[in-house]
């Protein structure tokens, strides 16, 4: 039987995130899955910085770096990169 599951996982600040961990502490309350078909839904935002008004010119193209080069989130959550799906935009500033 097909079915879709949402998993609501909470960690306090100091928490290390580990999602796979999360979802093996399921198999208690019932929940079976096969780690090997399991799927991550990720969004992705792409600063991009616009000449005109607003921030000046070199403030957003420090903004857009200083996001380009944040952690990865697949990282932090510790999620197998090949279960990975992340759906993007662009966000011009």
């Amino acid at each position: 039987m097909d079915s879709f599951w949402q998993v609501r996982v909470n960690y306090g600040f100091k928490n290390t995130p580990d999602i796979p961990s999360a979802l093996h502490l399921c198999t208690q309350h019932g929940l079976r899955f096969n780690e090997f078909e399991t799927s991550y839904f990720l969004s992705r935002e792409t600063v991009v910085p616009t000449k005109g008004s607003g921030m000046a010119h070199w403030r957003e193209k420090l903004f857009a770096t200083m996001s380009r080069n944040a952690g990865s989130v697949v990282e932090f959550f510790k999620l197998p990169n090949n279960s990975v799906i992340e759906l993007g935009t662009r966000v011009q500033i």
